[in-house]
């Protein structure tokens, strides 16, 4: 019987090694080619957990097959660092080695939280306060809210971000009434040059402002890429979904697997439109925003190609930054050129967003 049992277990076990590393390979896969196996790259931390299961049942049993998952997660031990950092604290918090160094700060702020009425409705003015706190020398907001006047206007925002510290650019991408949304980014240092990387049909945004830095130009570009738009609904589907065939489950995985095909091909355009721009960009770039997709997967690889993640420099601990119940993983960051180093990333857990803020300092090398 154990014998029996034993067979039945490895076949399991080779299946999710097999899956395991066809995670690896989505990450090179554009999703306009074949989207399910992109599922399988958002999948990753949970294949991480069950090999590893595995590998700890044939060590407890004195099992050679232990070396099967084990094999599977050495074949993608960096993809494991994109997850999760270990810097020793002489590490994790070494400090720039410039007085050049500069803060940045990206943020999905969702609106300020002006709609969402169950939550604290000082959230919007306790993002601007923890923004003054820190300071930062350039700030990428995502889901960025303004009125005409009033609460949340522009006059209103500057006395906390004064136009004497603060140049800015900002692409609203809809109006509604006397309301703006879209993305903006804050800079202390000059903007000599901006513009907009255009998507078409699609709210979603990337921008691009060119800053003199001291002597130096660096483009900086704050994204927010294509979500999947879940609706509350599909959370509470996802909440009460029993295991069991029925109109109702069927109806639902439909409705959520089209979504997330639609997410996964409107953001796989976005990722090589931008990709394309940061490789033709005649200055070092910094890359910030909501990317609404994991460290393992197509949009993070393309991007990320030839760049730093701030994170993987000098992060610390689970890079988590999204709040909502799907995905809860790192889907924000701050990309930079290898010319440039990061220092002392960090994730504050504020929750006064669905999304975490993210911090670091820069400086030339």
């Amino acid at each position: 019987m154990r014998a029996f049992l034993s067979k039945i277990l490895f076949r399991v076990n080779i299946v999710a090694a097999l899956f395991l590393l066809l995670s690896y390979v989505s990450v090179f896969v554009s999703p306009q080619l074949f989207w399910p196996i992109a599922l399988l790259g958002l999948a990753y931390p949970f294949l991480l957990l069950i090999n590893l299961a595995f590998i700890v049942l044939w060590l407890v049993n004195w099992e050679k097959q232990f070396s099967l998952s084990f094999l599977a997660i050495a074949l993608g031990y960096t993809f494991f660092f994109r997850i999760i950092q270990i810097h020793l604290p002489w590490n994790s918090a070494k400090k720039p080695n410039t007085h050049e160094a500069f803060k940045v700060l990206s943020f999905n702020v969702r609106l300020f939280n002006i709609y969402n009425s169950a939550s604290n409705k000082n959230d919007g003015y306790e993002i601007i306060k923890f923004t003054e706190r820190e300071s930062p020398d350039i700030i990428c907001f995502q889901e960025f809210y303004t009125r005409q006047k009033g609460k949340y206007s522009e006059a209103e925002l500057f006395k906390h971000l004064p136009k004497n510290k603060y140049h800015h650019v900002k692409y609203t991408f809809s109006k509604k009434g006397v309301s703006n949304f879209g993305i903006a980014t804050f800079s202390k240092y000059p903007i000599v040059s901006r513009g907009e990387v255009p998507f078409k049909n699609t709210y979603n945004a990337c921008i691009y402002s060119d800053l003199k830095i001291n002597d130096d130009t660096i483009r900086v570009y704050n994204n927010h890429l294509q979500s999947v738009r879940f609706l509350r609904q599909n959370y509470d589907f996802i909440d009460t979904l029993k295991i069991e065939y029925n109109s109702r489950n069927f109806i639902g995985f439909l409705d959520i697997t089209y979504r997330l095909m639609q997410a996964y091909l409107k953001r796989a355009q976005q990722t090589d439109i931008i990709a394309a721009h940061i490789k033709l960009s005649p200055y070092p770039v910094i890359v910030c925003g909501d990317f609404n997709d994991s460290p393992v997967s197509y949009t993070y690889q393309k991007i990320h190609y030839n760049l730093y993640d701030a994170f993987m420099e000098s992060g610390t601990g689970f890079g988590n930054t999204y709040l909502g119940k799907f995905p809860s993983f790192r889907i924000d960051y701050i990309l930079h050129s290898k010319t440039l180093t990061s220092h002392n990333y960090r994730s504050p857990k504020l929750e006064l967003s669905d999304h975490y803020p993210v911090v670091c300092t820069i400086s030339a090398k």
